[in-house]
């Protein structure tokens, strides 16, 4: 998979505890003093100033660039201490969800398996690991399941193959918006790709909302969800409100990639 960053040097876990243990020394200082008001960057780069004079290699919004063939995104890592450890430095409420996947995909994409949020907008600091055992090797071993998908048409064959593409290049477990992006790219980009529809309730137009369309009838949809039903539930439901007449719907779920035809 082209990654382009710096060189990354995958401590032990005991290792990584070492380090981690000295950094959120500082981290708490930092909190004591400044408090809870002040923007990320603020923090971030006290962080890694105090981290330097500490004794430790601390770079910040260090880029990482995901390639594929003419499509490239480039992610930045808070804090990258001794090319070893990555943290996510937040102020926000409470750490949820995205800011979990997102840390998972910096270490997935740096080939690391340890990390950490930390959050100093909360009355005490927050901080929560986060790891993984997968390796870029396992995380190219997934299954295809195609039982429920039917090519209607020839844009849902070259959507199959965008996606059996990245997929072999990427793996599986980045983020669904990152494959996301790179399928609408090489499907003709925003332009062609996200259209408004009319939103229809009771034979009335109520709205009109951008969605991404294969052609003026089918839509497609790439998620990263464990609750399928409920999602297909609500696809039905967009096809009965508006004129789509079918949805192509990509979803990962671990080691397996499901490719549904919602009519």
């Amino acid at each position: 998979m082209p990654i382009e960053t710096v060189k990354m040097n995958p401590p032990s876990e005991e290792t990584f505890h070492e380090i981690d243990f000295a950094v959120m020394k500082q981290v708490f200082a930092i909190h004591n003093s400044l408090g809870r008001f002040y923007d990320e960057d603020v923090y971030r780069d006290d962080l890694a100033r105090l981290c330097r004079a500490a004794g430790f290699i601390a770079e910040t919004e260090v880029p990482i660039k995901v390639v594929h063939r003419d499509f490239s995104k480039t992610y930045f890592i808070d804090l990258l201490i001794n090319r070893s450890v990555v943290y996510e430095l937040k102020t926000v409420k409470d750490f949820n969800g995205s800011h979990r996947r997102q840390l998972l995909n910096y270490l997935f994409l740096c080939r690391l398996f340890h990390g950490k949020l930390v959050n100093f907008r909360s009355t005490r600091v927050g901080y929560e690991f986060v790891s993984t055992s997968l390796d870029e090797e396992q995380r190219h071993v997934y299954g295809l399941k195609l039982e429920r998908w039917r090519e209607t048409n020839k844009e849902s064959t070259h959507l199959k193959a965008v996606v059996e593409e990245l997929l072999d290049d990427w793996g599986v477990f980045l983020e669904a918006s990152l494959y996301s992006e790179a399928i609408v790219h090489f499907l003709g980009g925003c332009d062609q790709v996200e259209k408004f529809i009319d939103i229809y309730r009771n034979g009335e137009v109520i709205g009109r909302q951008k969605f991404k369309m294969l052609n003026e009838k089918t839509a497609f949809f790439f998620t990263a969800i464990k609750h399928r039903n409920d999602y297909k539930k609500y696809l039905h439901t967009l096809i009965q409100n508006t004129e789509v007449e079918c949805v192509q719907w990509i979803n990962l779920d671990k080691h397996n990639v499901e490719f549904v035809t919602v009519v």
